[in-house]
Order: C-alpha cells, then structure tokens, then sequence
C-alpha cells in the first residue's frame, strides 16, 4: 500500500504534508530505483506550474537528483501534458510540480517516464527506499535547454487550419500562460485571454475548469465562436458555447468518438470511462455502435484500461480526455483545438450537440473525513452501497478521493427525488462512520 503517492501523484499543502524535504527524498529515491533497474536515463526534467512554493520544490528535486549523478533540464514553468509529450520524446523521466485543479497553498509531485505515469508498483519501490541512505559517486550538472519550442512547432503543424477562429481562453492563473499564448498567435487564433497573470497565489481562484461560470458568463461579450477553460496544470478542458453553455468532458467524448470512429481512429471501437460517467452517456455512444468501458477515477487508470485493449480515446467529465493516438496524457489545449476540429467535420454546434444528449440526475457530494481508509473498510458503507446498486436505475459510488481527505459520493438514477434522497441517507452514513463534516455539494 502506498502511502505518499494517490491516483495523480503526490499531494499536500505546501511545507505541512508536503515538504522540500520530503521531495529531495522524492527524487532521490525515484533516480535510484530507476537506475537499479537498469534503466538508460538522459537528462531529467523538471517542470512545475505558477504556485508560489513551486521553485521551492523545484530545488529539492534538482539537488536530489543531481546527488545520485543524474543531469537535469529545469523547465520552468509548463503544462504538465508538455512535460509528459517531452518524455516521450525523449525518452527520459520527468517531474511535474503542480497540485492541477488545487489551491494555491496546496502542491504535488507527478512523475513521468517515457510519457507515461509511473506504475503503482514502481511507486510503491520508490516509496520503499525514501528512508534509505542512498548516495552516488557520480555528480550531475543542471544543463540549460529549450524543450518548450519542441511541443509548440508539433502543436503549431497540427492545427494550422484553425487559423482565423476566435476563441476566449481561461488559464486558471496556471501554466497555460507559456503555451496557449504563443501557440495560439503561431496557428492564427484570435485569442482573448482571461486569468493570464499568476502571482503565486491566485491559481485557480475562483477561475479554471472548477470554475466554469466565469467564462459563460463573460464569453457572449467576447463575440467569440468558442470558450476554452483550463485547470492550473492545463491538462483538463472544459469548454464554453458562444451562448455560454458549459461544455463538460463527456460532451466533448462523444462528439471526439463519433468523428474518430468515422475517420478510422478510434481504436478498439471503444470509449473508456469511469464509474462516474453518466449512464446516458454509454447509452449515447452505444447507440452510435461504439463500445463503452468503466474503470475507478483517475485519468492514470483511464490510460492503464486504454493501453491494454487498444483504445484511442478515454476521459472523464471532469475534462481529463487521453487521445492516445496523438498523446500520452490528457491534454487540455490538444482537447480543445481536438474538438473544435470534431464540430466543423460534423457541420454543428458545439451547444446544439450538447444539448441533444440528455442526462440522468446525478448528484456529487464531498464530505471531509480524518481516515479515509476506515471509513472506506466500514461495513456499513460497503452494505448500503451494494442494497442501493442492487436496484434498477440506479448507481451509487462512494470512494475516497485519491488527492484530498474527502470522501467523494456520487449518485445517479431516473428519479431526481429518488437521487436526492439515496444522496442524503449516503452523506449521513459517512458522517456516522467518521467524517468531519461535508465541505463541498454540487
């Protein structure tokens, strides 16, 4: 069992549950077991978003890393989906410091190797040596390099054709501001731009994809044809209608497979999802002939399911969308111009699709506990959980979240009353068994 590492990396606030000291363990511990396994690494790379603890943290990684006699490229300050196609490319490891859709006093370690997300297991190694006193006669230098240049020519001649088209854009205050500025101008976008000037501690505050209401209700002044919103890592997206309808990731999944499907790109014949994707929406997409398939939340158990039958195209609503014929991780500018591209060859309106696919009821609830795990390993969740699934048109989730001390509890049916009240009876079972009270309700 991992203790430091959740569903998206390492998570806490900064210099409480995650400090420079843990990170410099981090990454020492991460250089040593891949270098054990005989792994062939070149410069590592470190990147992180505009948080105000980011280049704290970048330092510990830096010094950790170059303990153990390993070369490191500081990137500064970059989406995390960059980083990820950067591995790719160049076949190496790379650290993302961001806490993505968090608060600002929050951050976090993503690691990447080769593109991907690191398996559980070589987390769970990594975490097995933290304590260790691991040294290395070799010494690494810090090198200088521009990588950003890399991802931006790769972006720039894939959508080349979306020249003209004017878009408003929120960058949540986050690392988007070194990519979808300049990449923009390079394609011909008529960019306006929102939440573009971070000053450490205004990431995501009361803007990005938790956010959405900010654009809708800016973008009809704007006169532009679409919204693009990010999270404080860019890799999410969630995008807005000229009228201002909000338009969520599974809007966005639909709309992508039917057009992939189309042009022999959607591999599989299959969509991947989680347990939270709404019911009308595999009901939607079956009856496009196309083949629907769950797993837990998380954008890394969304790849693991993709990868291994073969899918091209998986995501969540909450804006994490993988098309992983292109990419290896959800990318929140790549999904937009990706689904832009999609409305143009159907000949509609992002708002009108939208509109058409009808949703069930579905209420979340977040509820603050001490101890996720007991709460979790209570019998009376697993028992009231498995009565509630037991009948028809309905689905009940709870589960802990995997970045936050919340119990997340999700329920979906027909009957908007019978929702609402499976809702309650499930928050007032977690607060019996141990919560401190619910700090969230959509």
């Amino acid at each position: 069992m991992r203790k430091y590492f959740g569903t998206d990396g390492i998570r806490g606030i900064a210099n409480d549950e995650l400090t420079a000291e843990l990170a410099f363990k981090i990454g020492k511990s991460t250089a040593y077991v891949l270098k054990s396994q005989n792994h062939s690494l070149g410069s590592v790379l470190i990147a992180r978003d505009t948080r105000i603890s980011g280049e704290m943290f970048e330092s510990a990684l830096v010094s950790s890393i170059l303990s153990m006699g390993i070369n490191v490229i500081t990137c500064g300050v970059m989406p995390t989906p960059v980083l990820a196609w950067l591995t790719r490319q160049e076949h190496t490891v790379g650290f993302m410091v961001s806490a993505s859709h968090n608060p600002w006093m929050h951050n976090g370690i993503k690691i990447f190797f080769d593109g991907y997300k690191l398996a559980d297991k070589l987390e769970e190694e990594i975490e097995n040596h933290l304590e260790d006193k691991l040294k290395s006669w070799e010494i690494g230098k810090r090198v200088e390099a521009d990588l950003l240049s890399e991802y931006v020519e790769w972006m720039v001649s894939k959508y080349a054709d979306l020249k003209g088209f004017k878009i408003a854009f929120d960058l949540a205050n986050g690392a988007a501001i070194t990519t979808v500025p300049v990449i923009s101008k390079e394609i011909g976008i008529d960019a306006l731009f929102f939440n573009s000037d971070p000053n450490g501690t205004n990431i995501n505050e009361r803007c990005g994809a938790l956010h959405p209401q900010f654009l809708s209700g800016r973008i009809k002044s704007t006169g532009a044809e679409f919204g693009v919103i990010h999270d404080g890592d860019a890799d999410r997206c969630i995008m807005i209608g000229k009228s201002g309808r909000i338009i969520d990731g599974d809007d966005m999944i639909v709309m992508n497979a039917r057009v992939m499907k189309r042009d022999k790109r959607l591999g599989a014949n299959t969509v991947v999802g989680t347990v939270m994707t709404n019911l009308a929406i595999e009901e939607e997409l079956k009856s496009d002939g196309i083949k629907f398939i769950r797993t837990k939340v998380g954008d890394r158990y969304v790849l693991e399911k993709m990868r291994e039958i073969g899918s091209t195209l998986g995501g969540e609503q909450s804006g994490h969308i993988i098309f992983l014929d292109l990419a290896t991780t959800g990318d929140g500018f790549l999904t937009a111009l990706e689904t832009i591209k999609a409305s143009l060859k159907l000949g509609i309106d992002i708002e009108e699709f939208s509109s058409r696919i009808n949703r069930y009821p579905q209420k979340l609830v977040n509820i603050a506990v001490k101890d996720k795990r007991s709460v979790m390993e209570d019998s009376r969740i697993s028992k009231f959980a498995k009565d509630v699934n037991s009948k028809k048109s309905l689905r009940l989730v709870i589960r802990p979240s995997g970045t936050e001390p919340l119990i997340r509890i999700m329920v979906e049916g027909k009957d908007a009353e019978m929702v609402e009240k499976i809702t309650s009876q499930a928050r007032e079972i977690v607060e019996e068994v141990g919560a401190s009270g619910e700090i969230s309700q959509d």
